[in-house]
């Protein structure tokens, strides 16, 4: 395992690393302070919800962009810009005072963040033919060790800051990553003009039924993560009596597992069945959901998360192996970006749907009516097994 962080290689791994943590510790630093935002603005959880969903479709809205032109330029002018793009967006969150101006700050991060998605995996591609697995492994636990700082900036910011003032240290860390992607880049900044092409694209994507297949799955699976972690928190308080405190450090516990879980996950899918592994992540998903919603006792619902986590974010790994053998090398970000559009989009529906799920029906039955979802996930894993 040590071997994946030397050299090189290692090196553009560790920064691509970086800079997801610190990326995400500012997304997703909304869901814990949203209780807070929405009594700042007077919004219902409706509206949070749909500005949530506007920020994850501007993410998908920019993954194929950021794939063809990561295929055409270069990983590095992509991730460079989508820094900046990011940047511009979190000093936007941190003035706004209305809630026009903060969703227009979520767009902007959304989209920023997802040119730099894509870029990433093309860069992770290009330098690690061997390890591949183990690769996404690392860079999933990134994933999961941002989004629990977010909850950490949270805990140390509500109570005693503006929720606003938790997107300045995120500016400044994240200028420096950039400085560091900038000094580190072997390669040529050329710039030049891009045609995207998305219909040759998808013509020769669609063409296959596993492609189909894929998409249900990543997609079920993006709109499970959108819809339960941007409401996890404001459901542990009004459902299960959590404290502002104990639903946001439970909200952060999740990523804490899966930062133990993905790495693994990876390296169990370069020696075995990524689908096989993604059916026993579904079979988790349920039994840790189930669990969420029928117990009440703090043992019960730690016991639900943990299973739950375990499902959410080890699945992301395991389908990533899984699209680096079938797809080919020198399309990859485009094809990647152009999936990545589709269960992106798909996802983003997640909190607008709990959130009206929510205000309409309560928090229980909408968190429940996601265990369907696991359900029409495992079905086309077991049809791609079989194959």
């Amino acid at each position: 395992m040590l071997e994946t962080f030397r050299g090189y290689n290692g090196g553009q791994l560790n920064l691509h690393a970086l800079g997801i943590v610190v990326s995400l510790s500012g997304l997703l630093v909304v869901a814990p302070m949203l209780p807070e935002i929405i009594d700042y603005f007077g919004v219902s959880a409706a509206e949070a919800g749909v500005s949530i969903s506007f920020m994850w479709a501007c993410n998908a809205a920019a993954q194929f962009p950021g794939g063809r032109y990561s295929d055409r330029l270069s990983a590095g002018v992509v991730l460079l810009g989508s820094q900046g793009v990011m940047i511009l967006g979190f000093l936007v969150l941190a003035v706004a005072t209305t809630f026009p101006v903060f969703v227009a700050g979520l767009g902007l991060i959304g989209a920023g963040y997802g040119l730099f998605e894509p870029a990433g995996f093309v860069l992770l591609q290009t330098h690690f033919e061997e390890n591949r697995g183990r690769a996404f492994g690392i860079r999933d636990a990134a994933v999961n060790l941002g989004s629990a700082l977010s909850a950490v900036l949270a805990v140390a910011i509500v109570g005693t800051f503006s929720w606003r003032d938790a997107f300045v240290p995120v500016v400044v860390l994240l200028a420096l990553v950039g400085a560091g992607t900038h000094r580190h880049n072997r390669g040529e900044y050329a710039v030049s003009r891009v045609a995207l092409d998305p219909k040759a694209v998808c013509s020769r994507l669609f063409r296959e039924r596993e492609t189909y297949a894929v998409l249900v799955v990543m997609s079920v699976s993006m709109f499970l993560w959108q819809g339960s972690a941007s409401f996890l928190p404001a459901y542990l308080q009004a459902v299960k009596s959590f404290s502002s405190f104990e639903a946001t450090v439970a909200f952060a516990s999740m990523f804490v597992v899966g930062m133990v879980v993905t790495p693994v996950a990876g390296a169990l899918s370069d020696a075995w069945s990524p689908t096989g592994m993604g059916v026993a992540a579904m079979g988790f998903g349920v039994v840790g959901l189930s669990t969420l919603v029928l117990v009440d006792s703090p043992v019960g619902v730690g016991v639900g998360l943990v299973a739950y986590a375990v499902a959410i974010t080890a699945i992301w790994p395991v389908m990533y192996v899984y699209l680096s053998d079938v797809l080919a090398t020198e399309t990859i970000g485009g094809d990647l970006g152009v999936l990545r559009t589709v269960y992106f989009a798909v996802g983003s529906l997640g909190p607008a749907y709990i959130g009206t799920a929510a205000t309409r029906l309560g928090y229980t039955s909408a968190f429940a009516s996601l265990l369907v979802g696991f359900g029409l996930a495992a079905i086309p894993l077991v049809w791609l097994g079989r194959r």
